[in-house]
């Protein structure tokens, strides 16, 4: 089976992706360190939201390409069936509710679990509303 053709404009923001998820990721741990103190907490939160640039930045390229010239995502052998901007967007969200949970109440547990209903309920909601790219 052969790999499918993705437009050059993809292909690229899939290249340039893992340098800004990198870049959010020091970003966000600088920040959030400072906001809360806690560097495990700072870690995983900066982690999440590097991984949520790093998905939603060639979904974002791939739905800008026009709908007969576009190959979807999720037709490359090595993408996961599910749907990668609001997967994305999801991560980030979970990472900046999070933070403002540990910001409000101090519980590491707790904060993290209100990310993650948060994430969720945003990648349940966006992957209805977002074209498939």
């Amino acid at each position: 089976m052969s790999e499918p053709e993705f437009d050059e404009s993809v292909v690229k923001a899939d290249k340039r992706s893992k340098a800004v998820a990198l870049l959010v990721a020091i970003a966000a741990f600088l920040l959030v360190r400072e906001l809360v103190v806690d560097v495990q907490f700072a870690s995983i939160t900066a982690a999440t939201a590097g991984i949520g640039a790093r998905l939603y930045i060639p979904y974002h390229a791939s739905v800008r390409v026009s709908e007969p010239d576009r190959t979807s995502i999720s037709d490359h052998p090595t993408a996961g069936a599910y749907h990668h901007g609001a997967a994305g967007i999801g991560l980030v969200v979970l990472s900046v509710v999070a933070v403002a949970a540990f910001a409000f109440t101090h519980g590491f547990v707790t904060s993290v679990g209100v990310g993650i209903i948060a994430g969720v309920v945003s990648y349940v909601a966006l992957a209805s509303v977002l074209p498939t790219g």
